[in-house]
C-alpha cells in the first residue's frame, strides 16, 4: 500500500492544536518564522516549514501537495474523528491509532478506483448516513479533511482566500469527475468561522463575497450558489455557498 502523508496546515496555533491527539503521526507544516514556537509547545510531533512567502491557505494547500505528494490534510483545530454507524449508547470517537489506519485505508481504495480527491462524511449527524451506500463517488470535500493523490491534475488557486475546498471540488468535477467519499466517518471541528488564529485571520464577509464571485466566474453560475436559510434556521454569514455539481 503507497504511503499518503498526514499533514496539518497551521497558523499562529502552537499553543492550541488539537488534532495532534486526534490522528496518530500527523505532520505539522507551518512558517519558517513560526518553527521555533511550535516545537516548544509540541515537542512529540514531527514539524516541517514552508517559506514565509507563502502566505493564505490556499497557497500553502498547494506548497503542501508539492512537497509532500500524495496527502490528507487536516485542519489543526480538529476535536475527534468519529463513526457515523452507532447505535444508541453506542461511542462513536475512534482512537487515533485507528483514524490514521482509516485514512490510510481510505487513500488506497480512492487510488484502486482512480479517484485522486476523497474525504469523509461533511455531515455530523448520523441520521444523513445512508447504510446501503456508504462511499459516494460524486461530490464535494469539507476543507477541514481531505486528501489529494500523486498524479492529479489538481491545485489551489491563490486568488481563493476562505473557500479552498470548493475551488478543489470544482476542479476535481471538472478534471477528474470521481471523488471517493467514505461517509462512515467524520471529522469534528471548532467553528472556524469564529476560531482565532489560522484561516480565521483571513475569513470575513468581505473575503467570502469576494471568493463566491471568483468561483462562480471561474465554474459558472449555475454550479455556485448562495445557501438559502430552510425553516427556523439561521445562516452564519450572507454568502454560504452550495455546489451543484453536474456530475
Amino acid at each position: 500500500m503507497e504511503s499518503c502523508q498526514i499533514v496539518i496546515p497551521s497558523h499562529k496555533r502552537h499553543t492550541r492544536v488539537l488534532t495532534t491527539s486526534v490522528v496518530e503521526g500527523a505532520i505539522l507544516c507551518v512558517p519558517e518564522s513560526q518553527e521555533k514556537a511550535y516545537r516548544l509547545c509540541n515537542p512529540n510531533d514531527e514539524i516541517v516549514t514552508h517559506p514565509d512567502s507563502v502566505v493564505g491557505l490556499a497557497r500553502k494547500r498547494d506548497w503542501i501537495i508539492r512537497h509532500f505528494g500524495s496527502v490528507f490534510m487536516l485542519d489543526d483545530d480538529i476535536k475527534a474523528f468519529r463513526r457515523l454507524y452507532t447505535q444508541p449508547g453506542e461511542p462513536a470517537d475512534v482512537d487515533e491509532r485507528t483514524a490514521r489506519e482509516i485514512i490510510q485505508a481510505t487513500a488506497d481504495a480512492a487510488r484502486q478506483a482512480g479517484a485522486y480527491l476523497f474525504g469523509f462524511s461533511s455531515s455530523p449527524t448520523p441520521v444523513s448516513y445512508i447504510s446501503l451506500s456508504p462511499i459516494q463517488l460524486s461530490g464535494y470535500v469539507t476543507g477541514c479533511a481531505h486528501g489529494v493523490l500523486t498524479g492529479s491534475r489538481l491545485w489551489y488557486s491563490p486568488e481563493i482566500r476562505c473557500n479552498e475546498d470548493y475551488w478543489i471540488s470544482c476542479l476535481n468535477a471538472y478534471e477528474h469527475r470521481l471523488i471517493w467519499k467514505d461517509t462512515r466517518f467524520y471529522f469534528y471541528q471548532k467553528d472556524t468561522f469564529v476560531n482565532s488564529g489560522g484561516l480565521a485571520e483571513f475569513r470575513n464577509i468581505d473575503a467570502e463575497e469576494k471568493d463566491f464571485a471568483y468561483l462562480q466566474r471561474v465554474f459558472g453560475r449555475d454550479v455556485v450558489t448562495l445557501k438559502k436559510a430552510r425553516g427556523k434556521a439561521t445562516l452564519k454569514h450572507p454568502f454560504q455557498k452550495t455546489l451543484k455539481l453536474p456530475f
